[in-house]
């Protein structure tokens, strides 16, 4: 009970789009042109140097061809919000590249640390009546303020809830058939490499604007058809479930990708790379090397039953004896903050979502 009180209730904003893909980005641009307008003005200066601006331009405008050729509908949505705010289409593009713009500077410098984000955890839990995918948004407290949740209802495909910075199409979420959770993995350009390069590997599809395609799919099947199609730019492990309860881990590189499932039914995923495609830690080294999903299953496996509830448990798990843990707080040794949680319940259509460390803050009710 004195958990419950003191609970924070914020929320984010929630921006309902309709219609076919120009219009909802239309509306989109619309309904938060202010914030839009802001992220943008601000986005350089959190993402990009001054003196390699001009270069990472030209990395994120080589992957506008690769956008509409796999995904037109999408790249339409981003000229809608384009329009919407007034604001240039390379703009909003670019919002869609921050996780890639991060790694290629990374390589651009020839700093191997740069090109890992140690940010995000996932889990993912086949159900009787579906999957249970759920994520907790790892990165640095300046993003929080631009964070959104996209409710879309397309006139062709499924409805979808998913996390969203203000301008760009998306992050994970939840779709009628689908849901999507993911972290960030070490920039490899290819498989045989064992530590992060820095090499980069060339354009692809951003991660943004491939979870919305993923959330398209009506099934994980249709999803891991589409990883094996469709070239990337970053390297992610996506967390998937779907409403008949198929569940996978998929890391992946630029041009291959491992899958990864369980007999147990349960997966969780954090930073480093655990399939032994990709050189990765087994479940032992994980307890040093992935610490947060090492901890996070184990914390499950404890339980007699997995829910909802027990996944708020291991979202809002701090290491024994420390401040933090899978949930993430600012501190002089950790530069990012779990900035929001969220539980997605495929058989059901319905999400929850807290705001900021999921330990701080009440998870709310969301319905497709």
């Amino acid at each position: 009970m004195v958990e419950k009180k003191t609970l924070g209730s914020a929320r984010f904003p929630l921006v309902e789009i309709s219609g076919q893909p120009y219009q909802m980005g239309w509306m989109y641009g619309q309904k938060c042109h202010q914030l839009i307008r802001e992220f943008v003005k601000d986005f350089d200066d959190i993402i990009l140097p001054r003196q390699v601006r001009e270069k990472g331009r030209k990395i994120v405008q080589q992957a506008i061809p690769l956008v509409r050729k796999y995904a037109p509908e999408l790249y339409e949505e981003m000229e809608g919000i384009a329009a919407g705010t007034g604001l240039p289409l390379e703009e909003i593009f670019k919002l869609n590249c921050s996780s890639e713009l991060y790694a290629w500077l990374g390589c651009e410098w020839s700093r191997r640390h740069t090109t890992v984000q140690d940010a995000c955890t996932s889990f993912a839990l086949s159900q009787k009546d579906g999957s249970l995918v759920a994520w907790n948004m790892d990165w640095w407290p300046k993003w929080q303020k631009y964070l959104v949740l996209l409710h879309g209802i397309p006139d062709f495909g499924q409805r979808f809830l998913c996390v969203a910075m203000a301008g760009a199409l998306g992050r994970p979420g939840l779709a009628e058939k689908i849901a999507l959770a993911a972290n960030y993995l070490p920039y490899r350009a290819k498989p045989s490499s064992i530590e992060p390069e820095t090499h980069w590997s060339g354009p692809g599809v951003p991660y943004n604007i491939l979870s919305r395609m993923i959330l398209q799919q009506r099934s994980t099947e249709q999803a891991l058809k589409l990883l094996r199609k469709v070239p990337r730019m970053a390297c992610v492990n996506y967390t998937i479930g779907d409403w008949q309860g198929n569940i996978v881990c998929v890391e992946t590189l630029p041009s291959e990708m491992a899958i990864i499932t369980s007999e147990e039914k349960l997966l969780v995923h954090a930073n480093n790379y655990h399939s032994s495609q990709f050189h990765g830690f087994s479940e032992k080294e994980q307890e040093k090397h992935d610490p947060r999903a090492w901890f996070g299953r184990q914390i499950l496996r404890k339980k007699d039953t997995i829910g909802k509830k027990e996944i708020y448990l291991a979202q809002r798990a701090h290491f024994p004896g420390k401040p933090a843990g899978i949930c993430r707080h600012v501190s002089s040794k950790d530069k990012s903050m779990t900035l929001l949680s969220f539980v997605a319940e495929v058989g059901k259509k319905k999400m929850t979502v807290a705001y900021g460390p999921p330990c701080q803050h009440r998870f709310f009710p969301y319905t497709l």
